[in-house]
């Protein structure tokens, strides 16, 4: 049921089995996806960034802008120093679909923590490599990276 997608994700526990209420798998499965943070697509799902092919798309931001939860949905994965991805959270929305949020400046949601779609969840901060205020953003389906583009509502 939970997806492990990035290196450091088994050391966290987010491989570990969870029972998952009805109500969860329904909720996360009909609701549509929400865009994570006002701002534009600078780096679309499957370019290269740094020599590395992208499985998500990066959003250029304000710094300091509000990351919300893209869908209703659990906290799974919570970290502070990612290598390339920085402060890092994971929502597994229904055991299909997960998104992760990264190179955040600010988490400010726990492991297990329910959240609702839209709620504050981190805020926007920047790349190692300092470029302007962004958010990484990927749409995992059953464990695989899809492009986001294809889910994100039209705001």
């Amino acid at each position: 049921m939970a997806i492990i997608f990035l290196t450091g994700c088994a050391r966290q526990g987010y491989h570990t089995a969870q029972s998952v209420s009805p109500d969860f798998i329904a909720a996360g499965d009909s609701q549509p996806f929400v865009w994570p943070v006002r701002g534009s697509v600078s780096i679309p799902f499957g370019a290269t960034e740094e020599g590395v092919r992208t499985k998500g798309i990066v959003i250029e931001t304000q710094d300091g802008s509000a990351v919300v939860a893209a869908r209703d949905g659990r906290v799974q994965f919570v970290e502070d120093g990612m290598p390339g991805y920085g402060r890092t959270v994971v929502i597994e929305h229904s055991p299909d679909f997960s998104t992760v949020y990264a190179r955040n400046t600010e988490v400010l949601v726990a492991l297990g923590q329910w959240v609702r779609q839209g709620e504050t969840i981190a805020r926007a901060g920047r790349s190692a490599r300092g470029a302007a205020p962004q958010l990484y953003f990927e749409i995992r389906r059953k464990s695989k990276a899809v492009d986001p583009l294809q889910f994100l509502r039209s705001s």
